[in-house]
């Protein structure tokens, strides 16, 4: 690979990437090379012309399935001006153009014949009122007409952040319904620095453990514990993380949580198959792999306890509160308050915890251009609530002797 497409702002074969479209809708797809990606009405282009190009520009798809930058239109800038628009009248016959000829026009730019830039112009040409409105106007009007003619995509990069705006908006069930602000403060709250251990426990298929995986560096390791045999944390698969940053995420089930490790004792008769020896290699590296994670949890002190789950939190809690270390932070996320009031009591009630706090986070986005900068009208009902507190090492035992004992296990 070449050192410009080690370039981590810049698109790779293989990468994942959210493309969004000139509606506003989005999808994630994998660049492969010698291949096509299709974005339906808006058109179709080939993956290799994206290669190498940079994350976050605008580009045009051309006939042929090329790309090329796209040009600001003069009216992305507008300015105020001494125009207004109390002499326009909303009359559909200002429109010069016949709806049959609108219509070819729209043939003809999904084959490629004429460009969306020409359609505007001709539609902005052919309206007796267009010259009448204020620059304001004719900006939200040519944005209308982008995002229904416009054949062109925005390439992001699937950072944490990009992610979670993303799968709120597609698909928020998926994520536990985490909002973007939400997720900040849980790992603001966490205090997750680079060379953090951080005890986890993710059922929205991995947003959480993700974000955590971004904060930390060498020394660092995100544990997971999850239901199964199996991790589902889904989203992983969509973050472009080195094989170095998967490396620090280890996984445990639940049904693994108080296993006893015993010795590796298989042993093979000496006429033993191919197979069966690849086969004793094998559970020999599943049972090396699970002593040595195994090993990692009863270490304990860990630096915090991040929760997102679909279980009773306060038993959640109970669980594996014996493993974090003293001085360290708590966080608990759940759609509903509900579902964390009997977890808030009972931590404000334990002589181990201090500072407990429970909170909503709230959002209200706003379009920022000059003169035009207010709240937009639409925005989401909630973001869910957290549950925070640092947890005190309350004894010597505790603060030298993490692992739980026999009654936390019950």
């Amino acid at each position: 690979m070449t050192p410009a497409l080690m370039d981590p702002t810049l698109i790779k074969a293989g990468d994942h990437v959210i493309i969004r479209m000139p509606s506003s809708n989005a999808k994630i797809v994998c660049i492969k090379e010698n291949t096509t990606i299709s974005l339906g009405k808006f058109g179709s282009f080939r993956a290799n012309e994206i290669i190498g190009t940079a994350f976050g520009h605008t580009y045009e798809i051309e006939k042929g399935g090329s790309i090329k930058p796209h040009k600001q239109s003069s009216f992305d800038n507008a300015d105020i001006t001494e125009a207004n628009n109390k002499e326009i009248n909303d009359d559909p016959n200002s429109q010069k153009l016949s709806f049959e000829e609108i219509e070819k026009l729209k043939l003809k730019s999904l084959s490629g014949d004429v460009s969306a830039q020409e359609i505007i112009n001709s539609l902005t040409e052919n309206n007796e009122s267009f010259a009448k409105k204020t620059e304001f106007s004719k900006s939200k009007y040519i944005k209308r007409k982008q995002k229904k003619f416009m054949k062109s995509f925005l390439p992001l990069e699937t950072t944490i952040y990009n992610l979670c705006d993303y799968f709120f908006v597609v698909n928020p069930s998926k994520i536990r319904g985490i909002r973007i602000d939400t997720l900040s403060q849980m790992l603001s709250l966490a205090n997750v620095y680079s060379g953090a251990r951080v005890l986890a426990v993710d059922d929205g298929q991995g947003l959480v453990v993700g974000s955590l995986l971004s904060r930390i560096s060498e020394g660092g390791v995100v544990f997971g514990v999850h239901d199964g045999d199996v991790h589902n944390y889904d989203i992983l698969r969509y973050t472009n993380f080195s094989a170095e940053t998967r490396e620090r995420l280890l996984t445990l089930s639940w049904s693994k949580l108080y296993h006893k490790m015993e010795p590796f004792t298989e042993v093979l008769a000496e006429d033993a198959s191919e197979q069966d020896k690849a086969g004793r290699e094998r559970r020999l590296r599943g049972h090396t792999k699970l002593s040595n994670t195994l090993n990692n949890l009863n270490r304990g002190n860990f630096d915090a306890l991040v929760i997102s789950t679909n279980y009773d939190a306060k038993s959640v809690v109970e669980r594996l509160i014996p493993y974090l270390g003293g001085s360290r932070m708590l966080v608990v996320y759940d759609q509903s308050k509900e579902a964390l009031v009997e977890l808030f009591a009972w931590l404000r009630e334990s002589p181990s915890f201090i500072n407990v706090q429970l909170t909503e986070s709230w959002l209200r986005e706003y379009q920022v251009l000059p003169s035009r900068t207010h709240p937009l009208m639409n925005t989401s009902g909630g973001g869910g609530f957290l549950v925070s507190a640092i947890h005190l090492a309350s004894t010597q035992e505790e603060a030298t002797n993490p692992t739980p004992t026999a009654a936390s296990e019950n």
